[in-house]
């Protein structure tokens, strides 16, 4: 056997109580969020097309 009953009883709780701090540190700092992050939006969808331009280049070059 793999894992142990002591294991997973553990891994159950670990995964609980992170899940758990997760959304307490997600909600407390969500309005921080808005105000210090304010055009991060924009900036990720630039970046993410100039990633799929730049594959969609490398892949048309690699034909050439």
């Amino acid at each position: 056997m793999l894992f142990t009953e002591g294991r997973i009883v553990f891994a159950l709780c670990f995964i609980a109580v992170f899940a758990i701090a997760l959304v307490w540190s997600y909600r407390k700092d969500k309005s921080e969020r808005a105000i210090n992050y304010k055009g991060s939006t924009k900036i990720v969808i630039t970046i993410l097309i100039l990633l799929a331009l730049l594959s969609g280049l490398t892949k048309v070059l690699k034909f050439l």
